[in-house]
Parts: C-alpha cells; structure tokens; sequence
C-alpha cells in the first residue's frame, strides 16, 4: 500500500475552510492532517494511532523529495471526507436486489465515482427468500475489498412498513411485524446488518425494534402513517433516525404533527433528506437543518439501479418505473427513489439549499458515520481516521477518491487538459 501526501488546497472541516499545509496518509489512516507547517511535518514525528487512544506511532524521517511517499497536488480543490450513503439501492444498471458479488461490487464502484467511500447496500421489501437471498450477498462482501466504495453492511428497507405508504416498494411485500422472520433475517445477516427501516405504528413493532436495538442494529422509522405519540413510543423503544424525511408518510399538520413532528422535535433522532431537489424543495433542506441542528440530519441518494443511466424505463421493487430530466416515478406519478450521487447531493445542498459546504460535507460524512457510530473511524479528516478521503474542484465535482489509502478514482489529468485548453 502506498503512502500519500496531500499538498495545497482546502480542508474542508466541521468549522469551516482550512488551508492544507500537507496531509499525511500511511498505512490507509490518516496519521496527521495538514495544519502544521510541511517543513515541521515530515521531519519525522509521533502522533497517537486513533483517536483517544494511548498508543503512539513514531513514523519515519522523509522529505517530501525523499520518495517515502507519493505527493498528491491538491492546490485549488477541496479536501473533504468521504461520503457515506446509508441508503441506496443500486445504480449503474444493477440493484442490491440482484443479490450477487458482480452487482454489489458494480454498485460499490459506480457510486464510488461520486465521491461515496462507505455506504449500505439497502435490500428492499420482498419475499422472506429474496430478501435472504440479497441480504446473504452484503454480508458476504461486507467490510471486503471492492475495488470501490466499502460496504459497511446492510440496511433492510422493510418489510414490516405500511402499505398505505409504500411509496414505489410493492405494497404486496410488506407485512405485520413477525419476531421470527426478525429473528431469522437478524441470524442470516451474522451481523452485518446495520440498520432497518419500519413503520412505528403496526401492532407487535415494538419487540421488533427492541430485538434490533439489543443486536446493535440502527431501527429507522419510515413509509409511515404513524401519529405523533405512536412515533414518540417508539422513539422511547430505540427508534434513532428517519429514511427520506417528508416523503412516503402524512404531512405534519399544526393540530396533528404526525411522526414528522416526533422527528423533527426529537433529538435522539437523525433525519435523512435525498436533495435530488424533487423529493424536496431546496428551502425544506435549509428547514431540516435549521430544526435539527447541524449533527441532526444526513444526505442520502435512496439511488436506484437506473442511477448513471440514460433516460428510460426500469424495474424497481418488482414495478415498472420511468426516468425521464433523472426523475424516477411509478406509473401514476410516485417517485422512485433517486438518480444522483452523494457529490450531486452536496452540490445541490449548496447551490440549492443555501447550506454552506461544511455543513453538507457533514450532511454528507460525520453525521452518517455518527448513526452508525462509526464517528471514530470515518467522517473526518482527524489522526488515526480511515483515509477515505475526497478532492473536489471548484464546481465540487469529484476528481479524486481514495478509500482506506487506496486511490480508487483519479481524475486530475482529465482537470489538467481541461484547464489547457
């Protein structure tokens, strides 16, 4: 594995900007970020291995000429974390749904191009067997090299959800809560399962998030009709965080605030937005944000198979469904989960949302490792972190990725003929 160092640019930091004095990357972490000055940083140093953590790593003399490492020139990008997408479906023409090795690792790939580093392959309501079936394929390539984006673990996207707001999902598949099938999902998973989306006010839901919540599972409430103290019940029970916040439940109204009122008020949970600036207008992310703080909202794509495609038809949830400007929907009209990428969720966050770009890269990194309390390993650029690492240029597109010190996606030389021309 290679050694990098990151010279010039920006970091892009939870306060703010900062200007990059030289980056280290060794051993896939970052073992020291760029705040100091270069000739002082690579004289040969100590820093502890992980955050908080008493061991100390002496790291070798070396110059920047010495050929100890490689040198990334990073002068006029943003330096940001890695993204992390808790929900996705698929993309490139392939869907978790798919459930082999080639699909996941296609996915793992494409999404990779847009600047996600880490996320959670989401296995969608089916039959008990399919959903076995894909949910045994995440597991099998959890935490496994990928040549793309790492796969954190699984989020199950049902099945216990209410059919009178399935969304896009095939309200045939979803079902009443049942301990065993949990039981038996939770069991094939060898946990691996990391987070699970359901509906706060079926019958029998509250041993279903219990269950989860003992085996360390993220219980996310979603496509829901729940009413306010109902979703305040299971909040109590472990409910942490909402998948696609305002869509595939009730509005909020002022006499009855529904399950959005419940999340929107509670600060034990995280709200999710997918700003593909459809699901959302562009005014409701600077609201999320506003209400729920900095730490308490996550960009997502919910990108389906048709993500990085052309124009045209597709299947998702076993139904026919239609992209057309990068809009999904069904038949009659209901969107479809996404075509974007988590760099197209930052940007629009930005340009569209007004949300400055700390606060997106947040949106986008800390705070989803935070849910799945992974917040010292990855969403920062601190000592001992994984170097899951971005360079983005002045538009904020992606022109480099590195995941856990590898390099996975370099487009610096596409920059440089642009610029020479």
């Amino acid at each position: 594995m290679k050694d990098y160092i990151i010279k010039g640019g920006k970091l892009v930091t939870s306060s703010g900007l900062v200007e990059n004095s030289g980056l280290l990357v060794m051993r896939g972490k970052i073992a020291l970020p760029g705040a100091m000055r270069p000739e002082s940083l690579y004289s040969g140093f100590a820093c502890t291995l992980y955050p908080g953590s008493r061991s100390i790593v002496q790291f070798p003399k070396a110059s920047e000429d010495s050929g100890a490492y490689e040198l990334i020139d990073a002068t006029g990008m943003y330096i940001t974390p890695g993204f992390i997408d808790l929900h996705v479906h698929g993309g490139c023409g392939f869907d978790v749904m798919d459930a082999n090795a080639r699909a996941l690792r296609e996915m793992a790939k494409y999404h990779a191009s847009g600047g996600t580093t880490s996320f959670l392959p989401t296995v969608s309501a089916a039959s008990p067997a399919q959903m076995t079936k894909a949910l045994q394929a995440v597991a099998a390539l959890s935490l496994r090299h990928t040549g793309g984006a790492t796969i954190l673990g699984a989020h199950l996207e049902g099945p216990f959800l209410n059919p009178a707001s399935a969304g896009a999902l095939d309200k045939n598949n979803l079902r009443p809560p049942d301990i065993k099938e949990m039981d038996s999902l939770l069991a094939t998973a060898e946990g691996n399962l990391r987070m699970i989306t359901i509906a706060p006010e079926l019958p029998g839901i509250r041993e279903v998030i219990r269950m989860n919540t003992r085996e360390g599972v993220v219980v996310a409430a979603g496509h829901s009709r729940a009413s306010y103290e109902e979703t305040m019940q299971a909040i109590k029970y472990g409910v942490r965080y909402a998948v696609h916040t305002f869509n595939a439940t009730t509005p909020m109204h002022h006499r009855d605030p529904g399950l959005l009122g419940a999340v929107l008020t509670a600060p034990e949970v995280v709200t999710e937005a997918i700003a593909d600036n459809y699901h959302l207008h562009p005014a409701m992310l600077q609201l999320l944000l506003s209400i729920k703080g900095k730490r308490g909202a996550t960009l997502a794509t919910d990108a389906i198979r048709a993500a990085g495609m052309s124009d045209g038809t597709y299947k998702f949830s076993g139904r026919q469904i239609t992209v057309q400007n990068g809009k999904t929907s069904t038949p009659g009209g209901t969107l479809a989960g996404s075509t974007i990428t988590m760099a197209m969720a930052v940007r629009n966050a930005v340009r569209h949302g007004n949300i400055s770009l700390p606060d997106a890269v947040r949106m986008a990194s800390a705070n989803p490792a935070r849910v799945l309390g992974l917040e010292d390993q990855k969403g920062s650029l601190a000592p001992g972190m994984d170097a899951d690492i971005l360079l983005l240029d002045e538009d904020l597109e992606v022109r480099l990725v590195m995941v856990q010190g590898e390099i996975v996606i370099d487009r610096r030389e596409q920059l440089k003929q642009v610029e020479s021309k």
